[in-house]
């Protein structure tokens, strides 16, 4: 193996390592926003990625003559022998491969042990940013998540694919919902338990058009709570706040009050069915009703 072609691949290496490394960078900060964002939105990302990174590289280059992973691999951008540091400017033509690439890459030595550590230091980063929704997911299943208890309610398995524990034996009623300006119908089922005559708990569930499923599932969810509280008369919402279920669906949770009453919601879509969950009550009953258990009950079979 030449020395040309080894030089090459330990740059490639770095090159891969400081991309998974700016990956997990944005994944953390996306932790931190409001939002849930969905898989055809990180593959537009991906295309991007690239031209996303370039300015960041030339930052690192311009002022500390290398990058992370050009830093592992023990490789540094200089001006010339001299070791003098290139412009951000040069820096970023550097990076988009734009006419002749302005600086010397500079390479150092490394030892075999080196070698290993680097290439498995690479190797993790790239786990990390492949991985991360998924071990989220796990860490959401069960080592951050504790599921409040159902003990003594009544397990509801529909044939559209969930299952809920109810306080009581449920309901179930075929609806339809109009949708205004448009004509279209929607047929949905909507499943009600009666924990008393003035506590109600229900699931509903429809199959969404394919076209509200190109806006994500983010928009999907924000957009059925608005229509919610654009159609309720009287409706004032309190709270609202994106969450991940124990296993691992992306929720919108409300909570709303309506004319002397309050409502506990979670919208959640998987697949192409968007589920809604509530449990409604008094006002004067607030201090008492806990959703938790009910959603938390929610599984999908």
């Amino acid at each position: 193996m030449s020395s040309r072609f080894k030089s090459r691949v330990m740059r490639g290496l770095a090159r891969v390592c400081d991309y998974a490394l700016f990956c997990v960078g944005l994944g953390t900060i996306a932790l931190f926003l409001p939002y849930f964002y969905t898989t055809s939105f990180f593959v537009f990302l991906a295309l991007l990625f690239p031209f996303l990174w370039a300015p960041v590289e030339a930052w690192f280059i311009s002022n500390y003559a290398t990058t992370p992973g050009k830093a592992l691999f023990g490789m540094e951008i200089v001006r010339d022998g001299s070791g003098g540091k290139i412009t951000f400017g040069e820096a970023f033509r550097r990076a988009c491969f734009l006419s002749k690439r302005p600086g010397i890459l500079r390479e150092q030595t490394l030892s075999f042990r080196r070698k290993v550590f680097a290439i498995l230091t690479t190797v993790f980063c790239v786990f990390l940013a492949l991985g991360g929704d998924a071990l989220a997911q796990w860490g959401a299943s069960g080592l951050v998540y504790n599921r409040a208890s159902t003990e003594g309610w009544v397990e509801y398995a529909s044939d559209a694919g969930f299952k809920v524990a109810f306080p009581k034996d449920p309901e179930t009623e075929n609806k339809q919902l109009v949708i205004p300006n448009s004509g279209t119908v929607l047929n949905y089922e909507e499943v009600t338990s009666d924990e008393s005559p003035k506590v109600h708990y229900k699931v509903s569930h429809m199959v969404v058009p394919r076209k509200w499923k190109l806006a994500g599932n983010a928009t999907l969810l924000k957009g059925a709570l608005d229509a919610l509280v654009k159609h309720t008369e009287g409706a004032e919402l309190v709270s609202k706040d994106f969450v991940m279920t124990h296993q691992g669906h992306r929720a919108l949770d409300f909570h709303m009050k309506a004319e002397g009453e309050e409502v506990k919601g979670r919208f959640l879509v998987i697949g192409n069915t968007l589920y809604k969950l509530t449990v409604e009550y008094p006002s004067q009953l607030s201090s008492t009703q806990d959703a938790s258990p009910f959603f938390d009950s929610f599984e999908e079979t």
